[in-house]
């Protein structure tokens, strides 16, 4: 199983950062988790097609995280893919591809019938709405999906992939919960969003202190997140979602070390990880 991290950023543009979305793949499945700002770009950079994406799961439906939906779907039909897109998402999913796919829906038509190609499947889409907890198989991959804290976010969700006897957490966004400490317990990898602490500068009227009180609150401060992974007794921590982009690397490695015990990783974009 690899795990490629595809976009390591936040709502804040970045060129060296793009829109949160990772990429779990095993010789026979491509899972594509979140599709934020150049997803498709980072695709074709590691020369995977939006054709053969086997599902697209998302964590939850805030615009870093869905922004390059429509562009992940109408490059896959550029791409010659011959087959629905099937789609895992929390409640809403439904009503946000309809409103999505409506809204392109007269340039899509003059499209098809103008270019003429042999297929339409690539607009059509199967989508599967979450429980609060719940397991999916795609081939050889076993997705597990449960609830995390992104209050006021109603519904956001974390994912454990296991694949030969090997587990992968993912957890979306969230603040420090119980839930994702359960579900991350003994994980191969942990891949971690994080916001970090003594970065972010009060600078207009746009970033007061109670946006910045706001923005961390639900998300996992980089004081806490050391803790969550000694928690999890997890074997590697990935960081992703970095808010801000741009910080003092050397900092943060040695804030979460002093409660996990070892350097995490520092997600970049494009970087692989075996597991």
């Amino acid at each position: 199983m690899e795990l490629t991290l595809l976009g390591t950023g936040c709502p804040k543009v970045d060129h060296k950062r793009f829109g949160p979305s990772n990429l779990i793949s095993t010789k026979k499945t491509k899972v594509l988790i979140d599709c934020g700002s150049g997803v498709t770009q980072r695709l074709d950079q590691i020369q995977i097609s939006t054709a053969d994406i086997d599902a697209l799961f998302l964590t939850h439906l805030h615009s870093d995280h869905v922004i390059d939906f429509y562009q992940l779907i109408i490059s896959s039909w550029h791409s010659y893919r011959v087959k629905p897109w099937i789609i895992y998402g929390p409640k809403g999913t439904k009503k946000f591809v309809s409103k999505i796919m409506d809204a392109w829906k007269d340039e899509r038509t003059q499209r098809i019938k103008y270019e003429n190609r042999s297929s339409t499947a690539a607009f059509k889409t199967i989508i599967k709405e979450f429980k609060s907890t719940g397991n999916v198989n795609i081939k050889d991959l076993r997705i597990k999906y449960f609830e995390v804290d992104h209050k006021p976010v109603e519904f956001s969700y974390g994912f454990n992939f296991l694949n030969k006897k090997k587990k992968l957490t993912i957890s979306g966004d969230t603040r420090p919960c119980e839930n994702l400490m359960k579900y991350a317990q003994d994980a191969d990898v942990l891949l971690h969003e994080v916001f970090i602490d003594g970065e972010f500068k009060e600078t207009n009227k746009m970033r007061t202190k109670k946006t910045l009180h706001n923005v961390r609150d639900y998300h996992t401060p980089s004081t806490l997140l050391g803790k969550i992974a000694k928690l999890t007794n997890c074997k590697k921590l990935v960081l992703t979602h970095l808010v801000p982009t741009k910080f003092n690397e050397k900092k943060l490695k040695k804030t979460i070390k002093s409660d996990f015990g070892k350097n995490p990783i520092i997600g970049k974009d494009l970087l692989k990880i075996i597991i």
